[in-house]
């Protein structure tokens, strides 16, 4: 009995040592010790995606759209597992991608007949006036978001939109 109650006051601390330090990194980090996931954009106009972390692996996708923002899920060396708008998911050398914010507008309603443009607003405050209007699938720069608007600029507009009609961003992140 005594040895069994060594084994389970052992086993009690060794939970109370590991725990507090679990605590403290509440995000995963990668490789790099940067946070995962985290977004990031495709810097060059051509871009390949590929099906493994590595040279010799094939290619999946060929991006031609710089400033394109993917979500960053995995990391292996040099190598970077992503995610595009789309669901796409394959692996891209480092040095095609940036820490950049921009975002994309709204994918998921790319097809949406009934909802062709969304507002850019002159103040974080839906009863704002419209700076400018915006087609679902847009990229815009992001400047900062607050956990509900982000004031973002596109062709030398800045206004605001709505954190959550925007993919490049996590709901309620805040950054500046």
């Amino acid at each position: 009995m005594r040895r069994f109650i060594t084994i389970v006051l052992s086993a009690l601390l060794v939970i109370a040592i590991l725990t507090p330090a679990e605590a403290q990194s509440e995000q995963r980090r990668g490789a790099s010790g940067a946070p995962l996931p985290r977004f990031a954009i495709i810097k060059p106009d051509r871009a390949r995606m590929r099906v493994g972390p590595g040279f010799n692996y094939a290619t999946k996708w060929i991006y031609k759209k710089p400033g394109l923002p993917v979500e960053i899920t995995e990391e292996y060396s040099v190598w970077r597992q992503v995610r595009d708008a789309d669901g796409t998911e394959g692996w891209m050398h480092v040095s095609v991608l940036s820490s950049v914010r921009n975002a994309m507008v709204a994918p998921w309603l790319r097809t949406d007949k009934d909802v062709p443009f969304l507002d850019i607003k002159a103040q974080q405050d839906d009863s704002a006036r419209d700076v400018a209007t915006i087609q679902p699938g847009a990229i815009v720069f992001m400047k900062d978001c607050d956990g509900t608007w982000c004031e973002v600029e596109t062709s030398g507009i800045t206004g605001y939109m709505h954190q959550n009609d925007l993919w490049g961003v996590y709901p309620d992140e805040v950054f500046r």
